[in-house]
């Protein structure tokens, strides 16, 4: 007997309530494999291509493109492998009791009002739907710049469409795919009516400063996420100074007879000895989840990266504790590129974005000291790095000058203390100062 499987729209991080599906990358009859990518999907971090988590034939399009629906709504089914459907499912298992509880957001977290409830798919994942917040009809201001994705400005050109003349129903008014099909529906119906002639109208502006501009659809996400991290997880912060001489000399030696584009650079040290250091510490590697913590089963590393036109995406390396220094700067070079493209073939994965299970954030050569992340929820740490400064150190009892840089640690109280956390950064600091060991 074949076990039929729901599809999703999943849950990308705990600012996202709902997603658009642009399109479908495969069709009815078509047999796919875990890790394909089968949809392509708009979220406030931009274009994402959904994958699958099992092998098996897709048997129903539930969804069709453009629409924009909650997460948790059935997308599609999928008819099951018969010999892969007694494999073990922990890793899904984890992956639907993080979209519950990143989904279950506050209504003051949300531009969204609950309309229905979503049938839930399995024992563990349940959504609530929610419609677009109506906008004010008595605010006649118009908009001095418009908010919209990418794939909506692709569209709204090919159909000759002004977004500054569309009334958005998005967060902070952003224009979204489904109000360019109801502009589109609407010049349709009028079509046909007799051209009166009509009064010239005239758009009321009003000049902001720069505290006043409105967030872009994807800051109001990361508004509502960081908001509800700081308001329900108990936070500390520790830091400790490190040196890395002994790293900087390390990276000059192995980059020696690399091209540019080969070298290896710090912040690929940085979460190896990471990932090798929660090996020890297995307490600050995981989720907190109804109400209790949940270990990972893998050290997958949520490294982030801030994008050219403002705003940041933090996508996971996975399993960092295999893989090499090499490895890792690879991975991170890939990822990083993908993050930033504009291309269809750029695209970041949705299993990027929802398997992390630590987060570390990296200011470079041109940030600041230090820096305190704030908890990615349901994460229960996250690392920061500040930029490697020249110091003044006695090495060899001599006066010299050598590098160091400040590590700080941002912790749920509910999970770690303080001399556990502590340890942690002893830890860390012992590990990136051999970095031969690595």
């Amino acid at each position: 007997m074949t076990k039929s499987i729901d599809i999703t729209m999943p849950s990308l991080g705990a600012d996202m309530s709902e997603g658009m599906l642009v399109k479908w990358l495969i069709n009815v009859g078509e047999y796919v494999h875990h890790g394909q990518a089968i949809a392509v999907l708009e979220t406030q971090k931009g274009a994402i291509d959904m994958e699958v988590y099992y092998d098996g034939t897709i048997t129903e399009l539930l969804v069709q493109p453009i629409k924009t629906v909650p997460v948790g709504t059935v997308l599609a089914k999928l008819e099951l492998n018969k010999e892969l459907s007694k494999q073990p499912s922990e890793k899904l298992t984890i992956e639907q009791e993080q979209s519950e509880e990143l989904s279950a957001t506050d209504s003051h977290f949300s531009d969204k009002k609950t309309a229905e409830k979503v049938q839930p798919t399995n024992k563990s994942f349940a959504a609530k739907q929610q419609e677009p917040k109506l906008k004010n009809s008595n605010n006649l201001v118009s908009k001095t710049r418009v908010f919209a994705s990418p794939v909506v400005r692709k569209i709204a050109k090919q159909k000759n469409i002004d977004l500054s003349a569309v009334s958005g129903s998005g967060a902070n008014n952003a224009v979204l795919l489904k109000d360019i099909e109801r502009c589109t529906e609407n010049n349709t119906e009028h079509a046909a009516e007799p051209n009166f002639q009509k009064l010239p109208t005239q758009k009321v502006s009003e000049k902001k400063s720069p505290e006043q501009q409105q967030l872009t659809e994807m800051r109001a996400a990361i508004a509502a996420a960081m908001t509800k991290s700081k308001q329900h997880i108990p936070h500390f912060y520790l830091s400790k100074t490190i040196e890395v001489n002994k790293a900087q000399q390390w990276l000059e030696q192995i980059n020696q007879d690399k091209s540019p584009k080969e070298h290896i650079l710090l912040v690929a040290v940085l979460l190896k000895a990471v990932a090798l250091t929660l090996n020890k510490y297995p307490e600050l590697n995981g989720f907190y989840l109804n109400d209790h913590f949940e270990k990972a089963d893998e050290i997958n590393i949520a490294n982030v990266i801030s994008l050219r036109t403002g705003g940041v995406v933090v996508p996971s390396l996975q399993a960092v504790d295999t893989l090499s220094v090499s490895q890792i700067m690879a991975a991170l070079q890939n990822v990083t590129a993908r993050a930033r493209a504009k291309e269809e073939s750029g695209r970041l994965r949705s299993s990027e974005l929802m398997n992390a299970s630590i987060t570390v954030t990296n200011m470079g050569d041109r940030g600041a000291d230090n820096v305190f992340g704030v908890i990615y929820p349901p994460q229960v740490a996250i690392i920061g790095f500040g930029k490697v400064k020249k110091t003044p150190q006695v090495i060899d009892g001599e006066l010299a000058i050598g590098f160091e840089l400040t590590v700080s640690l941002s912790a749920d109280h509910r999970v770690i203390d303080g001399i556990l956390a502590g340890k942690f950064l002893n830890a860390l600091a012992k590990r990136i100062q051999k970095p031969e060991q690595l």
